[in-house]
């Protein structure tokens, strides 16, 4: 059996951030359908901040399978990933394993592209200001997401690491063409911010009320274990709130589930799940002076989707190794 090879540079250079935002949308509207197979992924917890995931899922109808091997270890230090992972594809039609592709930076993109695809329905069209929360693996990705759908002109970065967030800052003025400022606090950059995207790993919140104008749309893709969060209860207890997947979010989302413990909102408050806002069973932002929120925990068949979209670009372009087993 022969498997295709890609590196992470190599799915970086096949999947453009528009295509892998209607990739996921499509994946999205066969949730709606009922032909995703995607289970609430594995998670083993070596220690207090590292974790391995194993992310299955199936796309009924179409046959293809994904597989995720991820491992998060955000205490590494400087200069190493907190984030590695790799993907398999698999074919359901007849059981091969077709391709073997870096998941590093397939995460990234998959995650930005949810992030972006949120924006077509919970953003305020006439956006232009975005705060980034956190210039790590994912700072990149998100803000791609974000000015794939917006006509964003302006990002303001915040990091406590102040050489990530000078690369973030410059990485973004040369390949997206939007201003880039600097920011000393997480208030200083959402100043005026439209769409707020944090993308950190704490554990307790790093953006309060205070630090959202009434209209923003707010995305919270950071935390994913049941005791962390990003954003403060206050702010949750405001805003209109959506997930990636309620049964995951109410597995996995502190952000949502320690204001509930709280009391301070209901598993009810959730307006609804991004399978719902593409298939128009649930209405996305109803004004322009509403605070929404898009909570994403990552789901298996993202990967699936932005995968198979990458794998069907490198047999065209003959891009990839090849391994024999």
């Amino acid at each position: 059996m022969k498997i295709l090879t890609l590196t992470n540079e190599q799915v970086i250079m096949l999947a453009d951030m528009k295509s892998a935002v209607e990739a996921v949308k499509g994946g999205f509207m066969m949730e709606a359908q009922g032909s995703i197979e995607s289970p609430v992924r594995t998670r083993f917890r070596l220690t207090e901040v590292r974790n391995v995931l194993f992310m299955p899922s199936l796309v009924r109808g179409k046959d293809v399978m994904s597989l995720k091997l991820v491992s998060v270890y955000p205490d590494l230090g400087p200069g190493q990933p907190s984030t590695k992972g790799v993907v398999f594809l698999i074919d359901g039609r007849d059981g091969d394993l077709k391709c073997m592709m870096g998941g590093t930076s397939l995460t990234g993109i998959r995650t930005g592209a949810v992030s972006g695809l949120s924006c077509r329905y919970l953003a305020r069209k006439d956006s232009r200001k975005l705060a980034m929360v956190c210039a790590g693996g994912q700072g990149f990705y998100q803000t791609a997401g974000v000015v794939s759908q917006l006509m964003i002109e302006e990002v303001g970065v915040f990091d406590v690491d102040r050489g990530r967030q000078k690369a973030l800052a410059e990485r973004c003025e040369r390949e997206l063409k939007v201003r880039a400022r600097l920011s000393e606090t997480v208030s200083e950059a959402t100043s005026g911010a439209d769409v707020i995207v944090t993308a950190t790993t704490s554990k307790k919140p790093v953006l309060d009320s205070s630090d959202v104008a009434e209209g923003a749309h707010v995305i919270a893709i950071g935390a994913y274990t049941p005791e962390s969060r990003e954003l403060g209860s206050d702010l949750v207890a405001r805003s209109s709130v959506f997930v990636d997947s309620m049964e995951a979010a109410m597995e996995e989302a502190g952000d949502l589930l320690i204001p509930i413990k709280e009391g301070r909102i209901t598993r009810e408050s959730v307006r609804g799940e991004m399978a719902q806002l593409v298939s128009g069973k649930v209405g996305g932002r109803k004004d322009s002076s509403e605070t929404t929120i898009f909570k994403a925990v990552g789901l298996a068949f993202e990967d699936n989707a932005v995968g198979w979209l990458v794998y069907g670009r490198a047999l065209q372009s003959k891009v990839g190794g090849t391994v024999e087993i």
